[in-house]
């Protein structure tokens, strides 16, 4: 059960990841196209890899937290402070080297574009799995997110300026991955549903299979008793 539980704590981790991902990959694209770019481009070069860098140290705090409150040490095979390590690290090395990262800052985007990218395919997968329709669906919207990210990573662009083409990519990847996200959440619905109608018929079905059982056992007694009446009637007449 705890097992379980820290299973879905994990799972809810990665959702709020690939949300808020989602989300100011959209936000973004919109705010290029609508409001002043180059204000936009100066407070991302200078304070995304500040963020990034912050939050990459609070997810390795919270995994080493984690990994000692939960008594994680005990399972051998569990390696939540090695990653919460490496990932403070990872943050540290943001933060204290910024203005050399901040060079890589297009090709992070590319990067994330690839990882919501894969995250789509894994739905799809999950929803062909459970038989809902819209699976292809994700598997499309995954295939064009990878295959844009793939090549704008090889062709190199200027995330951050009034680009209607790097504009486009960044509320497509966010827009992409939020329906991918609520295609899986329609098919998670319709599935507990369809579980939910099967285990009700089947309670439905199994009483009036005990009662039809009942009735044909009587129905077969009454029948034994007649014959049983009318052999000893013929049997006092002789």
């Amino acid at each position: 059960m705890a097992r379980n539980n820290e299973e879905i704590k994990d799972s809810k981790v990665a959702l709020v990841a690939h949300i808020v991902a989602s989300l100011v990959y959209l936000a973004l694209g919109i705010c290029l196209l609508v409001l002043d770019a180059n204000v936009i481009s100066q407070i991302a070069y200078s304070f995304s890899v500040l963020a990034v860098g912050i939050l990459f140290i609070c997810f390795g705090a919270w995994y080493m937290i984690k990994y000692f409150f939960n008594h994680e040490y005990i399972k051998i095979s569990n390696y939540g402070f090695t990653m919460g390590v490496i990932l403070v690290i990872i943050g540290a090395i943001s933060i204290f080297q910024a203005n050399y990262i901040s060079a890589f800052i297009d090709a992070l985007v590319c990067l994330i574009g690839v990882v919501l990218g894969a995250v789509m395919l894994q739905q799809s997968f999950a929803l062909f799995h459970i038989q809902r329709g819209a699976w292809f669906l994700s598997l499309f919207f995954g295939i064009i997110s990878i295959a844009a990210s793939i090549y704008f990573l090889l062709v190199p662009q200027k995330f951050f300026e009034r680009n209607v083409i790097t504009c486009s990519y960044l509320i497509a990847i966010g827009a992409l991955s939020l329906l991918s996200l609520l295609l899986m959440a329609i098919g998670l619905h319709d599935h507990k549903k369809d579980s939910n109608r099967n285990y009700t018929r089947i309670l439905e079905d199994a009483p009036g299979s005990s009662l039809d059982d009942s009735i044909f056992e009587e129905d077969q007694d009454n029948y034994f008793d007649d014959v049983y009446k009318d052999s000893s009637s013929d049997l006092f007449e002789d």
